[in-house]
């Protein structure tokens, strides 16, 4: 009898009845980065604005310092003049005066509060101009308030100051009074306190006090009925 013999398939070896384990690998997950979320906001923001260069100097701030410069006044710091952009620039000094230039006419303006309360203005143009001006404004003792532009006080504002000088007499009231009249009044004659208040008020005249010769005092002493006298002697 014939026997079958089994061909052994691949499959069927050990080698392939092994199990091959074989290492799963995840590919990696690309990230991507979250845009914040817009800001809500009722107002827009405007945008930006190109800054613009600031030069360091001006023109007119360089006018400036050599116009000051020539009368006598020293500014060295040149960003204390502060440029108007209109051809002119003004700087404080220490004493609270100012200087002012203008590039159009060329002139250096200092302007200075005087003793009064006015401001005084002076064209400078070298040291002494400066000198004189600074010694004008300090001994001006001038009033420089305008009485033409100021309203008179009114008899109501006088009277509240106590300055209303007023006639004494008035017209009729509603009662039908008579007008009141002045009456001076004279002053009692003053008494003479002591000695030295007769001695100051006395009406007695240079000519009173002259000496008298003989006639004068035989002539008085008759009319006294009086003789003179001898000196007694000791």
């Amino acid at each position: 009898m014939a026997t079958r013999t089994r061909k052994q398939t691949p499959s069927s070896t050990p080698a392939a009845a092994k199990k091959t384990t074989t290492k799963r690998t995840t590919p990696a997950r690309k990230t991507t980065p979250r845009k914040p979320a817009p800001r809500l906001s009722l107002v827009k923001q405007p945008p930006a604005l190109p800054a613009r260069g600031r030069p360091w100097m001006t023109d007119t701030q360089g006018f400036a310092v050599l116009a000051s410069r020539i009368a006598g006044i020293n500014t060295p710091r040149i960003r204390d003049w502060r440029d108007h952009r209109d051809g002119t620039a003004t700087r404080p000094l220490r004493d609270g005066s100012h200087l002012h230039y203008n590039t159009h006419t060329r002139t250096l303006t200092w302007q200075a509060v005087c003793p009064m309360g006015a401001i005084h203005e002076y064209v400078l143009d070298s040291p002494s101009t400066a000198a004189a001006a600074r010694v004008h404004a300090d001994r001006c003792n001038l009033p420089h308030t305008d009485l033409t532009r100021i309203p008179a006080l009114t008899a109501d504002e006088l009277a509240d100051l106590g300055l209303l000088h007023t006639p004494t007499w008035a017209r009729n009231d509603l009662l039908g009074e008579p007008d009141t009249e002045s009456i001076p009044v004279p002053l009692p004659a003053p008494t003479p306190r002591a000695l030295g208040d007769q001695l100051t008020r006395s009406t007695v005249s240079a000519a009173d006090t002259q000496p008298l010769n003989r006639d004068d005092i035989d002539a008085g002493l008759a009319a006294r009925n009086e003789q003179p006298k001898e000196h007694p002697q000791p």
